[in-house]
């Protein structure tokens, strides 16, 4: 299986709270040409900003930051962002991201969500122990340069991990944005990021789905004894498991197939296995 889809490393950007900088410079973060994750504070009137359905249609990803952003959190008031989010723009909240961070967001996430977004420093490594309802991220200090976008970044090159950015704003704006950055400062990290041919760079949504994907896939592989006949392993997604994902794995012979439907072969040289159809078969060579 090819960690991170078959680069050497991944990055999530993410955006907190509906902030009105994000919206009065939306064109340029679009302009950036790389999926983005908003998580929207939807009690704010920003929240209902057209330009969130807007980023729906460019690609990028809504994830739920709660109704009221209370310290505790409360599954009603998770579901009325999930539901706002839903009929103002068509979506289904997959991910979300705490408020503060708070651990009181973890058990209410897990019967909601794919991934919880918390607020400690960390990298997310492959196949690794990781909390799917805590995961990690990079907050800057307030005025951050490039440069310190820049060494995450390198960092996460290096150790072969993913990376999520937490970002809440920019300078300026109507409501204040907790730790704002300097628009053309986070711009040219984002450029930094996009010229490393060996990074990935999406939505928390798409880089999570397969991290958690490659997860119970390695864990069917590794049940399944080896052996020189055709062999099935199969698997389970979670609750709230996104449909239309796909893992990337390559084989040194052999067919593979789900169903009785044989993969073809990427002219890259990887096979692409549908996480929805939940089998995979191994047959040798005839």
């Amino acid at each position: 299986m090819l960690d991170w889809a078959g680069f050497d490393a991944a990055v999530s950007y993410t955006f907190d709270d509906a902030n009105s900088s994000q919206l009065a410079h939306y064109d340029a973060l679009n302009a950036l040409g790389v999926p983005l994750t908003f998580f929207l504070i939807t009690g704010k009137p920003e929240a209902a900003d057209a330009t969130w359905g807007r980023a729906v249609r460019d690609g990028h990803e809504l994830g739920n930051h709660s109704r009221a952003h209370a310290h505790r959190g409360s599954g009603e008031d998770l579901d009325a962002a999930s539901a706002f989010l839903h009929e103002r723009f068509g979506v289904t909240a997959w991910t979300m991201a705490a408020p503060f961070g708070d651990g009181s967001y973890h058990a209410l996430a897990s019967t909601r969500f794919l991934l919880n977004r918390g607020v400690a420093d960390g990298l997310v490594m492959p196949n690794d122990a990781t909390d799917p309802f805590a995961l990690p991220c990079f907050i800057p200090p307030a005025g951050a340069p490039a440069s310190a976008f820049d060494a995450q970044i390198d960092q996460a090159l290096a150790r072969h991990g993913w990376r999520i950015v937490l970002v809440h704003g920019f300078a300026g704006g109507s409501d204040g944005a907790y730790l704002p950055v300097a628009l053309d400062q986070f711009l040219g990290s984002v450029g930094h990021a996009a010229s490393r041919p060996g990074l990935w760079i999406d939505s928390m949504l798409n880089v999570g789905a397969y991290w958690r994907g490659q997860q119970l896939v390695t864990a069917a592989m590794a049940a399944s004894p080896d052996h020189a006949s055709a062999v099935t392993w199969s698997w389970t997604l979670p609750p709230h498991f996104p449909p239309g994902h796909f893992l990337r794995v390559t084989s040194a012979g052999g067919t593979l197939s789900q169903k009785g439907v044989a993969l073809p072969r990427d002219e890259r040289g990887y096979y692409e296995i549908a996480l929805d159809v939940g089998v995979l078969t191994w047959s040798p060579d005839q």
